[in-house]
């Protein structure tokens, strides 16, 4: 008897807030440039060695505009901007260094290399920003351009790190670095934004991985759509005044969909909602721009059905014909494939397998495969197992970063005839779906519903001061075209879901920047109509624990280093 295989879709999402300050041309954090250097170009070239295995990719248009801004030239992070020789630094620029040049893994990184460990216990290990001005006098100016040097180049994939010899010659140096050493870092960092949508391309083109986009400036499509639609899976939340603007919503789309056709050449098959969030309106928005499928969350599938998604003990599928297959939903008229993806199995590798060592991660996600393949052995047609994650926050948790996870995956999937990877679009080209979701509930990856994004009160002035803009901008449309599409275009920036995320973080110097910006883009669609921005534009909404600094600007402060338990997107 011929054994069943089973497909296999991985849908790794890489996505970036916008962080362009647009009046002093700078973007105010580095992640875009240091998560290109370790994981965007790597997560895809890596790939190239394993053939047969095949991926699918979104890649947010704000990431991919952001990587254009950096590659052509058009602007710099504050962090490139501190890059400067130890004796012409200032006294605050001296304390971003020691504040900000160890963000990254503590443990799983910095301690791996005694010179660089060795500049962390001089710092003071502390995260505090007060506390690091005490440092100051223990640095050397040797030091700061050693700290220079070791920050961005832990930065860069330690793949491609072992690869060149003058990167490996700078970890075995490991102190007394000089100012030729790291602009070259610098320039490997550019080096490598310059491969990575070509990389893409390149793979796109041999049809091993997909590429699919999301709406453009990452916001929440259906509060965009009507932000009280939140209701819907928390009755009684407390609610911003309402914002509905399915124009918006459509825009940001279509901006996306532009992007895509200039940068690859084709039409999008795929989208990605912005953090998984879904509803009926989507679904008709999302099938008029053309786009033949998109994705989400399982616990939005059994909900949906109005079915539980059981598990045993140890998180195997209970009831695999339900999760492992295609649904085309319908909703306002309209209907579209949705794939939905095993949320257990996604969540273990983002966040379970970077407490075991590589090679015995991949054999227990192959294990459990198996296990899904074993249990639809007698059922009729074919099945998908979704994996969809973040692509590139998990690794700097891992003991060997992606690299001895991945390449021992890729390697068992390859050998493995029983279990084949695909793109999600290419599954559903032979396997289009044979059920219909009638009644797509109204939810995100986070606690399925909408709550991460809305209901708080930080987060309610968040959309009532865009509601405040838009409605300014909507006032002068039929009167001031061209002023009024300057201005959309910061309300489009504005409209970004990572704004209303951080509003309420823990951490006030995660949240402050983000805080910030978002005022000012609003402050900035004002100055565009020509109007003088609302007084409370100009003062922030979250403030800073007693005794804690106030951010003042991406040129005094920013988020604390990343210390183990911290998590930069926090998710």
């Amino acid at each position: 008897m011929t054994q069943k295989v089973l497909y296999v879709a991985f849908v790794w999402n890489q996505h970036q807030p916008y962080y362009l300050d647009a009046a002093n041309n700078e973007l105010i954090m580095p992640w875009v440039r240091l998560h290109a250097a370790k994981d965007y170009l790597q997560m895809a070239a890596i790939l190239e060695e394993y053939p047969e295995v095949k991926a699918t990719f979104s890649l947010s248009p704000s990431l991919l505009e952001q990587l254009e801004l950096y590659v052509n030239r058009r602007a710099v992070d504050y962090y490139l901007k501190v890059m400067k020789k130890p004796n012409q630094l200032n006294p605050g620029e001296k304390k971003f260094l020691l504040q900000h040049y160890f963000d990254i893994h503590w443990d799983r990184v910095i301690r791996r290399y005694p010179c660089y460990k060795v500049l962390l216990e001089r710092q003071g290990g502390v995260i505090e920003p007060g506390r690091v001005a005490e440092a100051l006098e223990r640095f050397s100016e040797q030091d700061y351009l050693d700290l220079q040097v070791w920050f961005n180049l832990v930065w860069i994939d330690p793949e491609i790190r072992a690869g060149d010899a003058f990167l490996r010659s700078l970890l075995e140096k490991g102190r007394n670095f000089t100012e030729e050493e790291k602009n070259e870092v610098i320039r490997w960092h550019y080096r490598i934004m310059e491969q990575v949508i070509p990389t893409h391309k390149r793979l796109q083109q041999k049809k091993q991985v997909e590429l699919i986009t999301t709406a453009f400036y990452h916001p929440i499509i259906p509060l965009l759509i009507d932000n009280h639609s939140a209701l819907r899976a928390s009755p009684g939340l407390p609610l911003p005044r309402r914002f509905r603007y399915q124009d918006d919503a459509r825009t940001q789309v279509e901006m996306a969909v532009e992007q895509y056709h200039r940068i690859f050449g084709r039409e999008p098959g795929g989208f990605w909602p912005p953090e998984q969030a879904v509803s009926p309106e989507l679904i008709s928005l999302v099938s008029d721009q053309g786009f033949q499928w998109t994705i989400s969350d399982e616990q939005i599938l059994a909900r949906s059905l109005e079915m539980e998604i059981y598990r045993d003990g140890y998180g195997h599928v209970l009831n695999p014909d339900v999760l492992y297959r295609p649904y085309m939903a319908c909703g306002d008229g309209a209907e579209l494939p949705v794939v939905f993806r095993d949320q257990h199995l996604s969540d273990r590798i983002g966040f379970e397998y970077q407490h075991m060592a590589g090679q015995h991660a991949a054999g227990d996600l192959i294990h459990r495969l198996h296990k899904i393949r074993e249990s639809l052995a007698k059922s009729p047609g074919e099945y998908l197992v979704t994996l969809a994650l973040d692509g590139e926050n998990a690794w700097e948790w891992y003991e060997a970063d992606k690299t001895e996870f991945l390449h021992y995956l890729y390697r068992r999937l390859s050998a493995d005839p029983y279990l084949e990877t695909v793109t999600v679009g290419e599954f559903l080209e032979k396997n289009p779906p044979r059920r219909r979701i009638d009644r797509l509930v109204t939810g995100s990856w986070v606690d399925h519903s909408l709550t991460r994004w809305i209901g708080t009160e930080n987060k309610n002035t968040i959309w009532n001061y865009l509601l405040e803009a838009r409605e300014a901008v909507t006032h002068l449309e039929s009167l001031e075209p061209e002023k009024t599409a300057r201005a959309m275009q910061t309300i489009y920036e504005a409209e970004g879901s990572d704004f209303a995320w951080w509003v309420d973080s823990t951490a006030y110097y995660l949240a402050a920047p983000f805080e910030a910006l978002f005022r000012r883009h609003l402050a900035n669609a004002y100055q565009a109509l020509e109007m003088e921005p609302p007084w409370y534009l100009f003062e922030p909404i979250i403030t800073p624990a007693p005794g804690e600094p106030r951010w003042e600007g991406s040129h005094l402060a920013g988020p604390v280093s990343i210390a183990p338990g911290i998590s930069k997107k926090g998710k």
